[in-house]
């Protein structure tokens, strides 16, 4: 019968173009928000193709001023989710002094959102230090295949 290898060719083809095709970055920052103080994630920047996430936060904060700093994480995962933006699930990678591994999730649910989790290991024992509520971001992306 003709039709199955045809089938089998659509299907194999439907599954791979379901994921993102291109690799690309994207970029969010807070979205304006009148209540709260200032988000301590000024920037996120995503690189798809190189699995690195870059951020400029907020190092340490006064009554007068922000002291800002970079952070890195590693990319861990990309799944696709209803609408077909991507969730992405990335990690801070510690420098030597932090005692602290931040887990972050950014994906889009109508709006872009970053739910973002502490985590401590006393001994290697993961325990959980503090859960910070999602946040709204404006996300823009840019291909660069």
């Amino acid at each position: 019968m003709k039709s199955k290898p045809i089938r089998l060719i659509l299907h194999a083809f439907i599954a791979l173009s379901a994921g993102p095709t291109i690799a690309g970055t994207i970029t969010c920052t807070p979205a304006p928000s009148s209540s709260g103080p200032a988000p301590w994630i000024r920037k996120i920047a995503i690189d798809e193709h190189s699995r690195t996430v870059n951020m400029d936060i907020v190092r340490h904060r006064t009554k007068d001023a922000d002291t800002m700093g970079k952070m890195r994480a590693e990319l861990l995962s990309m799944d696709e989710i209803q609408g077909g933006e991507p969730a992405y699930v990335f990690n801070a990678i510690p420098v030597s002094g932090d005692e602290v591994t931040s887990l972050f999730k950014l994906f889009k649910a109508g709006e872009w959102r970053l739910i973002s989790a502490g985590v401590v290991f006393i001994g290697k024992v993961p325990t959980l230090r503090a859960i910070e509520p999602g946040r709204v971001f404006d996300c823009k992306r840019s291909d660069l295949g």
